[in-house]
Formats: C-alpha cells, structure tokens, sequence
C-alpha cells in the first residue's frame, strides 16, 4: 500500500511522508516526492536536482535491503536545508570499504556523501529497520 500525508508537525516546518513498498518503481516515485516537496518551498534547480539524486541512492539501497517489504520516505526543513530520510525493516549493515565499492555494491553510499552536507544512519524509535538520512546544503 502507498500512503503520502502533508504534515506540518509544528508550525512553519514543512514535511512530506511517503510510504511505499520496496520495489524498483519505487525510486522514480522518491525522486518525484523530493521534487514536489522542494519545488513547492522554493529551492534552486541545483538544490533539487542533488536532492532527488540523494533520495534516489537511499531507497535504491533501501530496495535491495527489503525488496518486497515497506519503505517509508520523508522529506522536511531541518534549519532551512532540505533533510531527507528513509526508512527500511532491515537491520543495519556495516559500511563497506572504500576498495569494495561497485555499482552493485555500496557506490550509492559514497554519493550520498559526495553530496550531502550530512548523512548516517540511526535506528529507528520502535527498534525495527533504521533510517538513513542526509542533511542537504543549500
């Protein structure tokens, strides 16, 4: 099932959800999230175009982890630059190394940071899955 809630969770702080399962198609969506939310707060071309680039290494890492399972997106102002996160129900993995790194194996990570002025992981409140995050300069 696919569920988006515009929230305002205090006032003047934008944030949209997104919930999706965790199928390839789901990435074109995630970028398409990024770009309505951004869009509509007035950031720079550049700003939303690194970011829907961001979002789209996250839940391309999120799928491979849960193929099949629920993802759940969020895009919200965190001091003014665009936080983006992902939720997946998969434990989190250790990071590779940077000699491991291919395309089918942990390149999205490293462009996540190239482009985030912020980003790591945390578990999440009810102790299922984890969140990767990025914090986006504007």
């Amino acid at each position: 099932m696919n569920d988006l809630d515009l929230v305002t969770p205090a006032p003047g702080i934008p944030e949209v959800r997104l919930t999706l399962l965790a199928v390839p198609s789901t990435v074109v969506l995630a970028r398409e999230l990024v770009r309505y939310a951004l869009t509509n707060w007035g950031f720079t071309r550049e700003v939303i175009n690194d970011s829907t680039l961001v979002m789209s290494e996250m839940v391309t890492n999120a799928v491979a982890a849960a193929c099949g399972r629920q993802l759940r997106l969020r895009c919200a102002l965190q001091e003014g630059t665009p936080l983006l996160e992902c939720w997946d129900p998969s434990p989190e993995l250790p990071t590779p190394s940077p000699p491991s790194l291919t395309a089918e194996n942990g390149r999205g990570l490293a462009i996540i940071s190239a482009y985030a002025k912020q980003t790591g992981t945390r578990p999440s409140a009810t102790g299922e899955g984890k969140i990767v995050w990025a914090q986006m300069p504007i």
